[in-house]
């Protein structure tokens, strides 16, 4: 025992001093780089460490940290592999032999850069090393060639390493992260490859992108990977992550994908070599995609699902592409074709559609998973059949052709189904054509199908006509819609239940017939071109307590831009003619801009007011805007939805009453933009004479309104004064005023009210009262007062009219009147009286001794007294 021991520690200081003579012998420079030449033997590949560290129990190991393989300079000058750190094992017979040969590989960490050139090769192609050539040797002349020193990898691991992608000089975004896996040589250069990594795109957020599994076997680089068998498995991708991995966005799609897919080369009949030299793969592939809808939709179990599967050849050295069987399957469609794609030496693309049958409760459920609003009860049944060849790049229509024997809709609202005709269309001379579509509201299924290419609306009933035509080379086209319908109201009802409702807040009811187009073209954006004629309609909005009855009108588009021609309304106490225009919009002008010239027979404040009363409720014009506007938000404020008034034009009425007002031929010119009222210039004759004025408005944050009147030749007789007192007074009267106020509703405006005037009279008659008499005997006195002429001022304030010197002319004598009328017309009025030339005012500053006429109280029954005033002296 005690030769035993001693011969054991022996061993073992052996063997330390083995492993620390190892140890110390890895970090000399020779034999650094001694290992570092085995590893380049190994990857075929130039090799930088910066450290090597060697174990020989239990088992022999290499380890080097920090390792960068280099590139080959055919694919560019960055790095092919770096990792944090590699261990590789070492088999004691090779190194008994007094060479290396490694076992297990494993990488730490590891960052891989995949280039392809233009060539179409793979950087990765010659670092596996190659696989034995079953093929004849070639004769050599000559002495033989030296072959290089290769040794053999059998396992390579990896863990947390990183894929990039380089086309050439060009990184991709895409790369793929947290790979894991090994690669096996099982044989003589073939290598089985089991792979799991997380796809990655450079600058956006993904959440959840599934994992990428990759398993296979492949061969070394002599035949450039080929024979090899690769299977792709990627399972619960979301369908946003997938489409900002591929384009870098979020196109708002949501939905589940599931992937798997096979790759193979050199497996078939023909010989792995010829493939092989041809670089030709075959492939199939099977994705299976759920729960398709908007991101903003909540959703659904009809939400659309599909079931693709395609299987086809990929050369890779010609740079094509050819998928020979193509399907696709919806729960009640399906598509089968075939496609072929090139790059070399010009890309090119073909595609033929073999057969489809698309059933149209398909379409309804792609519709609803995009589209909000869709009315649950709405369905749709009709199938489609068709076929088509798409070619070049980019690609055009070479042939379609599609068509259907007609369907029906059904719509909550409506009583009957809506019925479709057939559908016949397809690729003509000059572009794609979808012949006139007949959709009728009451008709019977053979109406439906009656549709012919040429077809005036008029002559429809209940109906209407929709084609399509492209033109492939001019790229324009257009839609067009002719029709008639007796219940319009049905239309719009279809528009709602499809979830794109064409009335915010009014209704229309009647008979109304169309023809219209929507037109595209390139560098300009679809617009429409059209008409809509409204006859014996009715249109009720929200706001107007009565509905506008519309005996005939007509809407247009014109590039875009509408328009209406007022025929025949009625509503507001009056008919109504003109027009309506949209004005082309200013660069940076996103509010449409409206011209207008309306005229009516007749409008009445009272009328007025039983369409948008009572007077006491303010909010009557939001309401009425929110539904002109088309806007959907209840609560949106007034401001906000009067500023998107942009409207400028002429307003004619023949008759204007307000109250006791009575004013003929009114013409207003004026504006309404960003809440700001400009009423430039107003005309209306009233009492025998005319009135101009200018208005100036604005409506936030408390609307002010500013107005600027002028008279001329108002006949006193004709005012509409109340009592005994319009009979009693006549006369010419001339002036100006101008009146501010703010506020909403009436007693705001009176009491806020506030202004000045003047006035110049001429032949004045006051009949039942001498007044000069009665201020000269200090007693009343029948008769008639006459003043020639006159003229004065006026204030208003504190809802009173303050006359701060009114003086009236007659023979050899002038008449003063002083006061103030309360808007309740109740009075405080003197009346004096003087001799021509003085002046009869409390600021006269001498004259002789006379009478003050008192008038007090209501205007209807004043109370009347006589007060004797003393001489005044002059100043000295």
């Amino acid at each position: 025992m005690r030769k035993w021991w001693t011969l054991g520690l022996a061993v073992v200081a052996l063997i330390v001093a083995l492993q620390m003579g190892v140890s110390l012998l890895a970090r000399t420079r020779r034999v650094h780089r001694y290992l570092t030449t085995q590893l380049e033997q190994a990857f075929g590949r130039p090799v930088e460490v910066a450290e090597f560290a060697v174990q020989l129990l239990p088992v022999p190991r290499l380890d080097a940290e920090r390792i960068t393989v280099g590139e080959d300079p055919a694919f560019g000058n960055e790095y092919f592999l770096r990792a944090d750190g590699l261990s590789a094992s070492l088999r004691w017979a090779g190194l008994l032999l007094g060479h290396f040969e490694f076992g297990t590989l494993s990488l730490n960490k590891p960052s891989l850069i995949l280039v392809h050139n233009t060539q179409g090769r793979w950087n990765l192609e010659r670092w596996l090393p190659p696989a034995k050539n079953s093929a004849a040797p070639e004769r050599v002349y000559g002495p033989p060639a030296p072959v290089p020193a290769v040794r053999r990898l059998l396992r390579i691991d990896f863990d947390d390493g990183r894929v990039d992608f380089k086309n050439g000089d060009e990184k991709l975004a895409f790369a793929l992260t947290e790979v894991s896996g090994s690669v096996d040589q099982v044989s003589a250069g073939r290598w089985q490859l089991q792979l799991k990594a997380q796809p990655w795109r450079s600058g956006v957020v993904l959440q959840s992108v599934g994992t990428l599994q990759v398993r296979g076997d492949l061969a070394g680089t002599s035949t450039r990977l080929q024979p090899a068998t690769i299977l792709v498995r990627w399972d619960e991708v979301s369908l946003a992550d997938l489409l900002r991995l591929l384009r870098g966005r979020d196109y708002g799609v949501r939905g589940v994908l599931s992937l798997n897919g096979t790759l193979k080369s050199g497996t078939g009949e023909a010989p792995a070599s010829a493939e092989a030299a041809g670089g030709i793969w075959s492939f199939s592939a099977e994705a299976r995609a759920a729960q398709i809808h908007r991101w903003d939709l909540s959703e659904r179990s009809d939400n659309p699902r599909l079931h693709a599967s395609v299987r086809g050849r990929w050369n890779v050295a010609a740079g094509s592409v050819e998928a020979s069987a193509i399907r696709v399957e919806a729960p009640r469609s399906n598509l089968r074709g075939s496609a072929s794609y090139s790059n070399l030496p010009m890309r090119g693309f073909a595609a033929h559609l073999d057969s489809a049958g698309v059933q149209a409760a398909d379409l309804l459920a792609w519709y609803r998973a995009f589209s909000p609003g869709v009315d649950d009860g709405v369905s749709v049944e009709q199938f489609f059949t068709g076929a088509a060849t798409v070619s070049g790049w980019p690609f055009e229509i070479a042939s379609a052709a599609f068509s259907s024997t007609g369907g029906t809709a059904k719509i909550p609202d409506l009583k009957v189904p809506l019925r479709i005709g057939a559908v016949r269309g397809g690729r003509g001379r000059n572009g794609l054509v979808v012949e006139p579509v007949r959709i009728s509201f009451a008709g019977s299924a053979r109406d439906a199908s009656a549709a012919r290419r040429r077809r005036i609306a008029a002559s429809m009933e209940n109906a209407a006509d929709i084609t399509v035509t492209d033109d492939l080379t001019a790229h324009a086209g257009s839609i067009s819609v002719e029709g008639q319908v007796q219940k319009v109201e049905n239309v719009l009802k279809v528009a709602a239940a499809f979830g794109h409702p064409l009335n915010h807040g009014w209704e229309l009811t009647g008979d109304v017939l169309a023809v219209a187009h929507w037109d595209w073209q390139p560098g300009v954006p679809a617009q429409w071109n059209g008409r809509v004629l409204l006859n014996k309609t009715t249109l009720a909005i929200a706001g107007l307590n009565q509905p506008l009855d519309i005996q005939a009108s007509t809407v247009n588009w014109k590039d875009g831009l509408r328009s209406v021609d007022v025929s025949k309304v009625n509503g507001f106490g009056g008919a109504w003619t003109g027009t309506i225009a949209e004005r082309v919009h200013s660069d940076g002008d996103q509010q449409p801009r409206w011209d207008f010239s309306l005229t009516t027979d007749r409008m009445n404040a009272g009328d007025l007011d039983r369409w948008v009363g009572p007077r006491a409720r303010p909010n009557w014009l939001k309401r009425l805007l929110s539904s002109l506007l088309g806007s959907s938000s209840a609560s949106a404020a007034g401001s906000e939805l009067l500023r998107q008034v942009n409207a400028e034009g002429e307003l004619n009425i023949g008759e204007l009453t307000i109250e006791k007002l009575r004013l003929v031929q009114v013409h207003a010119e004026g504006a309404l933009r960003d809440l700001q009222l400009r009423v430039r210039e107003a005309q209306a004759r009233w009492a025998g004479g005319t009135v101009e004025a200018q208005i100036s408005a604005g409506f936030a944050p408390t609307p002010q309104y500013d107005v600027t009147a002028r008279l001329d030749g108002v006949d006193l007789s004709a005012l509409p004064l109340s009592g005994q007192l319009g009979q009693q007074l006549a006369g010419i009267a001339s002036g100006t005023v101008r009146v501010v106020t703010q506020g909403v509703g009436r007693d705001d405006l009176l009491q806020n009210l506030a202004g000045s005037g003047s006035v110049q009279l001429h032949n004045v008659e006051f009949r039942g009262w001498d007044v000069n008499a009665s201020v000269a005997d200090g007693a009343p006195h029948l008769g008639t007062s006459l003043w020639t002429s006159g003229q004065g001022t006026f204030t208003m304030r504190n809802r009173s009219v303050l006359v701060d010197n009114l003086t009236l002319n007659s023979r050899g004598e002038q008449t003063s009147l002083q006061g103030t009328v309360s808007f309740g017309r109740d009075a405080d009025l003197s009346i004096r009286t003087a001799a021509a030339g003085t002046r009869a005012t409390r600021s006269a500053g001498t004259n002789s001794g006379g009478r003050t006429l008192k008038i007090s109280g209501p205007l209807d029954g004043p109370r009347v007294s006589v007060e004797k005033v003393a001489a005044r002296q002059p100043a000295e």
